[in-house]
C-alpha cells in the first residue's frame, strides 16, 4: 500500500518536473524573441533619425544606412527562424504527447473505438437495427391502445 502511494506521487513529481521543464524552455525561447525585437527597434531608431536628417536635408551618410538595413534583416530572418524552431517544437511536443496518450489511455466506456458501432447507433444485427422506424402512430397495425373508433 505505502509503495503504490510512493509510486504515485513520485510519477505525479516527475509528471510536473517535465511541466515544468517545458514551461521553461517556452519561456527562454520567448525572452530570446524578445531580445531580438529590442535589436530591431533600437536599429529601427536609428534609421528612423538617418530618414530624418535625410528628410531635413543634412548630409547621411549612406554606408551607414545600408548598415543598418543589413542588420535589421539579418535579425528579421533570425526572428522568423526563432519563431519557426518554437513552434516546430510545439507541434513536435504536441504530437508526442498525443501519442503517449493514446497509447497508454485504455478505451473508455462509451467512447466508439474503430470497427465498433458509435454511441446512439444500434449495433448490426441488434433488434433495433433490424425493425424499421415507423411512419405514423398506429400506421404499423399494432395493437397500441388509441382512440377507439365506433
Amino acid at each position: 500500500m505505502y509503495m503504490g502511494l510512493m509510486d504515485k506521487v513520485t510519477a505525479g513529481v516527475e509528471r510536473f518536473a517535465e511541466e515544468a521543464d517545458k514551461a521553461i524552455d517556452k519561456g527562454k525561447a520567448k525572452v530570446g524573441e524578445l531580445q531580438i525585437e529590442l535589436q530591431m527597434d533600437g536599429l529601427a531608431k536609428k534609421l528612423g533619425y538617418l530618414v530624418f536628417d535625410f528628410y531635413r536635408g543634412r548630409q547621411v551618410d549612406q554606408a551607414q544606412r545600408q548598415q543598418l538595413l543589413d542588420e535589421l534583416s539579418r535579425l528579421e530572418d533570425k526572428l522568423f527562424q526563432a519563431k519557426a524552431e518554437a513552434a516546430a517544437k510545439a507541434q513536435a511536443t504536441a504530437t508526442a504527447e498525443a501519442r503517449a496518450a493514446s497509447a497508454t489511455e485504455p478505451p473508455t466506456a462509451g467512447s466508439p473505438t474503430a470497427g465498433s458501432p458509435t454511441a446512439g447507433s444500434p449495433a448490426a444485427g441488434s433488434p433495433a437495427a433490424d425493425t424499421p422506424p415507423a411512419t405514423e402512430a398506429g400506421a404499423s397495425g399494432d395493437s397500441s391502445p388509441g382512440p377507439a373508433s365506433s
